[in-house]
This record gives structure tokens, C-alpha cells and sequence, in this order.
């Protein structure tokens, strides 16, 4: 017969394990007056924030931005490239003309999208930036939203601007924008991932 202490020790060690394997949140993050709480729910799965932080360029602060996965990570190749439920929330801090994001956009994704791309991704690509049809006035809310076997959603104030678009290899690249040694965004990516290994 087991001695009741090391039964008692056996199943604290198996608690601490699995505490140990789930995928701990950050902390809830207040940037420049946008909230991001330490998880949200994303079509019925929850998911647990990795970091937040804020786009400057040229001295302006243009927007805040929080990542949530539903497998949390710091690993910057896992966040671009892990099959699983993802998603952003962009705050504007001022007005961008429509034109102004859809051509930053494109910008980003051109220095992101595989040279041997096909042309299949690319019109997916083009397709994505129509959707900014309208202007991005300060406090808007953008949502993007990454969903295995569906696609790719964009969300401007809980309105969907167009279908979703289909396939991980354009979530890849969509997450490559703001996450690869080629982002948009170094100060940005940056912020998130030391708040992410904070």
C-alpha cells in the first residue's frame, strides 16, 4: 500500500505539470487608452494574449495593436506559421485616409509575399486590400481574424468588409507583415514580444 504522503506528492506533481503545458496568458495591457484584456473569445475558442503594442512612424503615433493565439507563444516563426485560431485588434490613435492603409498594406505584404508566390495568393493579397474602402478615423477598431479550414476575416467597427479569405498561406503572409525579420513594424513587434516574455 502507497504511503499517503507520496500518493498526495504524486498528484501535485501531475497539477504542477499540467498548470505547467497551459498556455499562460500576458497580462491584461492598457496602451495609449486601448485596453486588451488577457484573453478573448474567437469563434468559441479561447484565446490567450501574447502582447500589445504601438505603431509609431515618423514621430506619430498612428495605432495600438494587441495579438491574442490560441496557443500562446513568443516564438515568432510559431506565430507566423501555427496552424491555430489567431487574431489582432488594431485601435487607430488618428485619421488614415482608406487609400493611405490600403497602401501601407500592400506595401508590407509585397515585402512579405514568397517570390515564387502563385498567382492565386497574390489575387487573395489584392483582394484583402480592397476591403479598405472606408477612412480609418481615430478610434476606429480593426479585427483580424485567423480561423483553420475557413480563412482569414477583417472586421472594421464589428463590420465585416468582405468574405473571408481562404487559406493558411494567406494568414502566413498576413501575419508575416507585422512578425518576420521583414516586418512593418519593428518598434511594434518589438513591444509585444517583451511583453509576451515578461
Amino acid at each position: 500500500m502507497r504511503h499517503p504522503s507520496i500518493a498526495a506528492r504524486s498528484v501535485t506533481t501531475i497539477i504542477i505539470a499540467a498548470l505547467v503545458a497551459l498556455p499562460i496568458a500576458a497580462p491584461a495591457l492598457t496602451i495609449e487608452k486601448n485596453h486588451y484584456p488577457d484573453s478573448v473569445v474567437q469563434q468559441g475558442k479561447q484565446l490567450n494574449l501574447v502582447g500589445a503594442g504601438l505603431r509609431e512612424k515618423f514621430f506619430f503615433d498612428v495605432y495600438t495593436l494587441g495579438l491574442y493565439l490560441e496557443q500562446r507563444t513568443c516564438d515568432t516563426k510559431a506565430i507566423i506559421s501555427k496552424d491555430q485560431v489567431k487574431y489582432f485588434r488594431i485601435d487607430m490613435l488618428r485619421d488614415v485616409p482608406a487609400d493611405k492603409m490600403a497602401e501601407a498594406l500592400k506595401e508590407a505584404f509585397d515585402n512579405n509575399t514568397p517570390k515564387a508566390a502563385s498567382a492565386a495568393l497574390k489575387g487573395k493579397i489584392n483582394k484583402f486590400v480592397s476591403y479598405f474602402q472606408k477612412e480609418c478615423t481615430e478610434g476606429t477598431k480593426l479585427e483580424f481574424l485567423y480561423v483553420p479550414g475557413s480563412g482569414t476575416s477583417l472586421r472594421q467597427n464589428g463590420k465585416e468588409l468582405g468574405p473571408v479569405i481562404a487559406g493558411k498561406d494567406f494568414a502566413d503572409v498576413l501575419f508575416s507583415c507585422y512578425f518576420s525579420a521583414k516586418t512593418c513594424c519593428s518598434g511594434l513587434k518589438k513591444q509585444i514580444l517583451t511583453h509576451c516574455k515578461k
